[in-house]
């Protein structure tokens, strides 16, 4: 029997006293890794990345060399507590936008 994984998993990053958020696209034995952050420089994208890539490749099929990561280019909070907020937010326009996701959210907001 074949083992069937989730297609996305969201993943919200807390530290710092603050939170971000990580979008993870499943795509056959690869994925796709986009870091979400309102206020940029307060967590480190690479150290979870990396955390994050170990984890999928040690609990699915994943192909270590078929990940890929991106920062999205994010409106940037202007204060610093509403970060929650913007984590819904993010939440919410990510579901709505789904099946079509992989070209708008993706090509068009990563760097």
């Amino acid at each position: 029997m074949q083992q069937s994984f989730p297609a996305w998993i969201f993943v919200p990053i807390h530290g710092n006293n603050h939170w971000s958020l990580v979008i993870i696209r499943i795509i056959n034995d690869g994925a796709m890794l986009a870091h979400l952050d309102s206020f940029q420089g307060t967590h480190d994208p690479e150290a979870i990345f990396h955390v994050l890539r170990t984890f999928l490749c040690l609990t699915m099929p994943i192909d270590p060399a078929l990940v890929q990561t991106g920062i999205m280019n994010l409106d940037q909070q202007k204060d610093g507590h509403s970060c929650g907020k913007h984590i819904l937010q993010m939440l919410a326009s990510a579901g709505k936008k789904e099946p079509g996701l992989d070209r708008c959210f993706w090509e068009e907001r990563l760097r």
